[in-house]
């Protein structure tokens, strides 16, 4: 069926090319076989011309780079076509005793009616008609080769996306394979401070960490989540996480958005969240984050994470390393799933850190 469906068009276009002179030549009343031959000769010349530039010679030459075999290949098929056609005509050449019997019989019509005035030609010169087949030939060429690159480039356009698809979906997986180990050893490590401070907590802790760990190896095993879910996910980390934090420091969450029904890419919040407990707590002395997640149903969300800066002498560089592949990460991942509707900002101010990202869940950037 696709093999008829290709060439169903290439037989509409012939059968118009071949019927429409019959029905011109014959509208007077007669049919003058002699120009229609011709026409059908040239017509098959045609065929043959274009059908060997789009079936083989385009594909095997011109799109190789291979120009100049290209070039020669087409005038020596154009000289083989010329012969041929000349042969053809002069072997269907009528009878000259049947020329000169129409002849005849035209000399008994006015001379509107028949042969031309004495010393007209009955046809247009022929450097006109050279011109003519130049242009034709070269039209027909340049037909077949407009088609089979249109083709072409939208074959490598699907294979392109396809390509892309399947390179994203390569891309996310390697990077929530990064994600969720990173998440568990920090959580780990906030249970493990825990322990020491309060056992009773510790426990309510490790059933905590079981909710958040099923969410991520399955909950969220889809590309998209529901946003209620991804924020009641993120509320709970915090509160798992605030345990172990001393009167000097100040957490303040605001999380509104708990009832939208949009989707959004799973563990969007986590890693910023999770740099800013990690590098802006110091039970010891005064420190702050402030985490804002506000959301516009319909249209995106905003999350914004600042912390204090707090200075650490020993694994320093370790920790800064494994902070900025966890925002490099989330860097990537917005690229992937949300091209030209994000905006990501990480930067470090006098005595804070701040990071924002900005969802647009629509195709307009008219969010909060």
């Amino acid at each position: 069926m696709k093999n008829f469906i290709k060439i169903f068009p290439h037989i509409i276009i012939w059968t118009i090319a071949l019927l429409v002179p019959i029905y011109l030549i014959s509208r007077e009343g007669t049919f003058d076989y002699k120009p229609y031959y011709n026409y059908i000769i040239r017509m098959g010349i045609f065929a043959i011309l274009f059908y060997a530039n789009y079936s083989y010679l385009i594909e095997k030459y011109l799109f190789n780079r291979k120009f100049a075999l290209y070039v020669v290949t087409n005038i020596a098929l154009i000289a083989v076509l010329v012969i041929l056609q000349t042969f053809v005509s002069e072997c269907m050449r009528p009878d000259p005793e049947v020329v000169q019997s129409i002849e005849q019989g035209m000399r008994k019509k006015p001379p509107h009616m028949g042969r031309f005035p004495e010393g007209k030609h009955g046809g247009p010169p022929l450097l006109m008609r050279f011109i003519f087949d130049y242009v034709s030939i070269i039209f027909v060429i340049g037909l077949a080769v407009a088609i089979k690159t249109t083709i072409r480039w939208y074959r490598d356009s699907i294979n392109f996306e396809k390509a892309k698809s399947v390179q994203l979906e390569a891309d996310l997986r390697n990077l929530r394979s990064q994600l969720n180990p990173h998440f568990l050893f920090n959580t780990l490590n906030n249970i493990y401070s825990l322990i020491a401070i309060d056992q009773n907590r510790a426990q309510d802790a490790v059933h905590r960490l079981s909710n958040l760990l099923r969410y991520v190896m399955y909950d969220n095993d889809e590309k998209f989540v529901p946003l209620d879910k991804e924020l009641t996910f993120t509320q709970n980390y915090i509160d798992l996480v605030k345990l172990r934090l001393s009167a000097n420091v100040k957490l303040n969450v605001l999380i509104d958005g708990k009832s939208s029904h949009d989707m959004i890419a799973s563990l969007m919040f986590i890693t910023l969240i999770e740099n800013a407990f990690k590098h802006g707590i110091n039970n010891g002395e005064e420190s702050f984050i402030d985490v804002s997640i506000l959301v516009d149903p319909g249209k995106g969300v905003l999350c914004t994470v600042e912390n204090s800066l707090v200075e650490r002498e020993e694994n320093m560089n370790m920790e800064e390393h494994n902070s900025g592949i966890g925002l490099t990460n989330l860097s990537k991942r917005l690229d992937l799933l949300y091209p030209n509707r994000h905006e990501f900002i990480a930067e470090k101010r006098t005595n804070s850190f701040f990071t924002l990202l900005r969802i647009d869940f629509g195709k307009e950037n008219n969010i909060l």
